[in-house]
């Protein structure tokens, strides 16, 4: 066998496997024996009928046979091959490959890139000192009284954390503002809502404090100002009065602190309550000072690496991403009046997207090559067990389907790669625990 190799681009190749008829002539004459033993000729012994007798009566198998033995020997000599590595085969073309002729098999593949990796070890990274502080305590353990909290109509002005049942309409220069902007009813009308009084909402800032004091049959006209980078531009930097009619005030009733509700958020005191809730804090804002460190690292990797990208590779993430987004849009069900503008638009994002993932996952698999990182059992375990936990299955249950599917365990492995290599630069990682960034890179 020989191979022709042709570049088609930075990242993609054509390579030719030439095959001469003798080897052909060779591989068949194998195969006839092989079948000789295996088939079944009236008037001969296993391994004496003759090879054109074979041929007459079993020549499709041998012939389909042997086009496989040879096309899986040429993808085996073109794997080989030094000048590259083989990240996936794009297509192939057979072309004729039989008894008697020469055969020339065609493979179009992108290859793995070749680059430099920076210096990873050591990244320069930034983050919050992790501290979990008296008042971090006293708002979860509020959040968690809030969850349990009854709402009991009252005749008074609403306070701060009361629910107030409303109708409103937003006028803008004392003209209807559902008139203009009619694909956003919750900025423009209401009949009946619910607001929390006296908490502040991105998307009404104003509003919810404008009810502080108001009681059932209140009317008002509150003023809200929408900053110049808000969410819907036809809003920025306007100014709406909204004519609000409350219908119902309820007041927010916390539970007692006592034995009850110690014993459903899984603590016997008051003390224990918030020894558990400074244990899950202090782990929450640690893993978030991980997930900073990672993206911060990441950034330097795809930053500071240049490479050229398997483009099936981008493609196949770009429509994983692509689907995903489509899939979130009819989950919204939101009117869309542009729909070939917004997927055209979706399309450039996950292609996006799906340049960097992919850039991303050879630097950090590079990486892992260079420094021994591998999977091992027990992460592959922890992995089937959090799985497990997810999913409501039992683990054993997920390794049976594992062993079944072969992508979806080299899904797994490639997560639990990424994952560990990922640990390995945090760990090797220059840590500034500041809400600034270091003196030396501000110069």
């Amino acid at each position: 066998m020989s191979i022709q190799v042709e570049e088609v681009s930075e990242s993609r190749k054509k390579v030719i496997v030439s095959v001469d008829a003798k080897d052909i002539a060779i591989e068949q004459k194998k195969l006839l024996g092989q079948f000789s033993q295996q088939v079944r000729i009236p008037g001969f012994r296993p391994g004496k009928a003759p090879e054109a007798m074979i041929l007459k009566k079993h020549g499709k198998d041998v012939a389909e046979e042997l086009k496989r033995k040879i096309i899986s020997e040429a993808y085996e000599k073109m794997t080989k091959h030094d000048d590259f590595k083989v990240f996936n085969v794009v297509n192939m073309k057979e072309g004729d490959v039989e008894a008697g002729k020469d055969a020339s098999i065609e493979f179009t593949v992108d290859v793995d890139p070749e680059f430099d990796l920076p210096e990873y070890k050591g990244i320069a990274v930034t983050v919050p000192e992790v501290e979990v502080t008296e008042k971090d305590i006293e708002e979860t353990v509020y959040t968690m009284r809030s969850q349990r909290a009854d709402f009991v109509e009252k005749d008074d002005g609403a306070a701060a954390s009361d629910y107030v049942q409303l109708g409103y309409e937003g006028f803008l220069d004392d003209k209807p503002l559902a008139d203009t902007l009619t694909d956003q009813p919750l900025l423009t009308k209401q009949a009946s809502t619910w607001e929390e009084a006296g908490t502040d909402r991105a998307d009404f800032p104003g509003l919810a404090e404008g009810l502080v004091g108001l009681k059932k049959g209140d009317e008002k006209e509150i003023t809200v100002n929408f900053p110049d980078d808000f969410r819907v531009e036809d809003l920025q930097g306007k100014t709406v009065v909204y004519k609000v009619t409350i219908s119902e005030v309820r007041e927010k009733k916390l539970p007692e602190m006592d034995e009850e509700f110690f014993k459903a958020n899984n603590a016997e005191s008051e003390e224990q309550l918030r020894e558990n809730v400074e244990r899950d804090l202090n782990n929450r804002k640690q893993q978030e000072s991980n997930q900073i460190k990672r993206e911060q690292i990441i950034n330097f990797l795809s930053e500071n690496s240049e490479l050229a990208l398997p483009q099936s590779a981008v493609d196949s993430e770009a429509m994983r991403i692509l689907q995903g987004m489509l899939q979130q849009q009819a989950q919204s069900q939101q009117a869309d009046e542009n729909p070939e503008a917004t997927q055209a638009a979706m399309k450039e994002e996950a292609s996006k997207q799906a340049e960097r993932r992919v850039k991303v996952n050879l630097i950090l698999n590079k990486v892992a090559e260079t420094e021994s990182i591998q999977p091992e059992d027990q992460d592959f375990q922890m992995q089937i067990f959090q799985e497990a936990m997810y999913t409501q299955q039992k683990p054993e249950q997920i390794a049976k389907e594992l062993r079944k599917d072969q992508a979806r365990l080299r899904s797994m492995h490639e997560s639990i790669l990424i994952n560990k290599t990922l640990d390995f630069l945090v760990e090797q990682s220059s840590v500034f625990e500041t809400i600034d960034q270091p003196e030396e890179e501000k110069k």
